[in-house]
């Protein structure tokens, strides 16, 4: 009888800690939420989702996709940067992008590469980046094709324009990493505590097999 109560109880901790975690991290994504919200960053409407889209991805996929992410916004800023030097001195949007192009790596290299070559075959510079940043899944290259797009038809000041955008995905990388760093201890402590009782569990069969079999059977 006290060995299924130990079960139970480890069990329930386990239960505990996961609700625990899974707190944590809703009150993180709520913070980061509001954070965008106070520099101006609001998630933009991505249409009609396909099933597959809706459907739940596997973690280590969805995992795989958000360190893309993560690493594009991060090239986003410093070409953007480079993007305005070039525009500063006379060049179009176009040769802009081309110039800067060879000094960056995959994945942002890839993508301008590709808006580059539907450009060349007649599509708008400005809506091949907005497809793509509908297929990649990131706001602040859409935010960067919105304005390619706009400045085409409606004119006014390209480099206005991106020195707001970087300004703005500078801001919020600064906000990403304050609160990963706020919130750093919590999200250990949540791994450790969630690891403990199977930790425990493999620990004490290891030592006396015969006190996990009601457990097991």
């Amino acid at each position: 009888m006290s060995t299924q109560l130990t079960a139970s109880l480890a069990f329930a901790a386990a239960a505990a800690l996961g609700i625990t975690q899974l707190r944590t991290r809703l009150v993180e994504r709520r913070t980061e939420r509001h954070m965008r919200q106070l520099v101006g960053i609001v998630p933009m409407p991505t249409g009609v989702r396909t099933p597959i889209r809706i459907a739940i991805p596997h973690p280590l996929r969805e995992r795989r996709r958000r360190k893309r992410n993560m690493l594009l916004s991060s090239q986003l800023a410093p070409a953007i940067e480079l993007i305005v030097g070039h525009l500063r001195i006379g060049r179009n949007i176009g040769a802009a992008i081309g110039e800067v192009t060879d000094s960056l790596s995959d994945p942002l290299r890839s993508i301008f590469v590709e808006a580059a070559e539907e450009a060349r075959l007649g599509t708008p510079l400005g809506d091949s980046l907005m497809r793509i940043s509908q297929d990649e899944g990131n706001r602040h290259l859409g935010v960067v094709a919105s304005a390619i797009g706009l400045q085409a038809k409606h004119g006014g000041s390209l480099v206005e324009i991106l020195e707001a955008v970087y300004t703005t995905i500078e801001e919020e990388d600064r906000l990403r990493r304050d609160i990963q760093t706020l919130t750093a201890d919590n999200r250990i402590s949540a791994k450790v505590l969630l690891a403990l009782p199977p930790a425990t569990l493999i620990v004490v069969s290891l030592l006396n097999p015969g006190y996990a079999s009601p457990l097991i059977t």
